[in-house]
């Protein structure tokens, strides 16, 4: 006699291959507008979901059988051929922001970093449509498409989900929530106003912020998948991990805009473009202070040992059912 369709357990391995045909058929969908290079948010879109798509085979490693044609450094190396053009697509979109409002003096030097970029989008552009087209990329799209006729697993994707999802979270945000990031707080003991004091703390730490970005993202991209296994709660910190995901994503298009003026303006750039400097630091700064409440609240142990129990729930649950 066949077993009761409503009594077969829900498994990871439920969640795993909807979420991963998403990514692939987005990517498909993307392709076309991408290689015409006549909508911007084409190559952005499809960068996000080759991100995702990253991060869920990193995050169920222990659980997938994954092919390297469609392995964890392809997707990257892929995503980081898309990711040089969007970055300049986002540094062109904010030069144009600031333009019609800088001093004469500004704006002639900016129209020649926005000209600069222009040029430098033409050849990664150029790169993009030759990757869309060699083998790596053919070979990536069919091991796809072979995994998902075909998909592979390890025993654990098979088990009730209750008693393997809590250790799959647990293990991602643990390590999140030990990033040296949290810790890092502005030093203004020494007379700096607080702009100069975030300037400061972001180049002297600015790669352990775009790491804990990083980290959050993964993190991010993980829970986005299972908010019908858990209260709102678990919502309420998903959307603390996309508000810091935002945060420092601001300000590294900061980060990116002043390294790319800087090299092609010269070290004296901030004397050449102070009032656009300016801007970058209150920026900065506005995004650290949205920053601080978060921060406060995820340093504090009650916050961590609420969240660890919630993910936890099914566990206890099943120890008292």
């Amino acid at each position: 006699m066949s077993q009761d369709r409503a009594t077969v357990p829900t498994t990871i391995a439920d969640y795993i291959y909807p979420a991963i045909q998403k990514q692939y058929v987005r990517i498909l969908t993307l392709e076309a507008d991408v290689l015409a290079d006549d909508n911007l948010e084409a190559i952005h879109q499809m960068r996000v979901s080759l991100r995702r798509l990253r991060s869920q085979v990193q995050g169920f490693a222990p659980i997938l059988d994954i092919p390297k044609v469609m392995g964890e450094k392809q997707i990257g190396k892929i995503a980081r051929v898309l990711g040089k053009v969007r970055d300049l697509d986002v540094l062109q979109q904010t030069c144009k922001n600031h333009l019609s409002s800088l001093p004469e003096s500004e704006r002639i030097q900016l129209e020649k970093v926005t000209a600069t970029i222009t040029k430098r989008r033409r050849k990664d552009m150029l790169k993009v449509k030759l990757m869309l087209n060699d083998c790596d990329y053919q070979y990536f799209k069919l091991g796809i498409n072979n995994w998902l006729n075909n998909p592979q697993y390890l025993p654990t994707a098979i088990v009730d989900i209750a008693s393997i999802l809590p250790e799959l979270l647990l293990s991602s945000i643990a390590k999140l929530l030990i990033q040296p990031g949290w810790w890092l707080d502005l030093d203004l003991e020494t007379g700096n106003d607080p702009e100069t004091a975030v300037a400061h703390l972001l180049l002297i730490h600015g790669d352990t912020f775009h790491d804990l970005r990083k980290q959050i993202k993964g993190v991010r991209y993980l829970m986005e998948l299972f908010p019908d296994r858990y209260p709102p709660q678990y919502t309420d910190s998903l959307n603390d991990f996309k508000q810091v995901h935002q945060i420092f994503g601001n300000i590294q298009d900061n980060v990116v805009l002043d390294k790319f003026i800087r090299k092609n303006v010269g070290k004296r750039a901030p004397m050449k473009l102070p009032t656009l400097y300016d801007r970058i630091a209150r920026s900065n700064q506005l995004n650290w202070d949205n920053w601080q409440p978060i921060q406060q609240k995820y340093r504090g142990s009650n916050t961590k040992q609420e969240l660890q129990s919630l993910l936890i729930r099914d566990i206890i649950h099943n120890l008292h059912g």
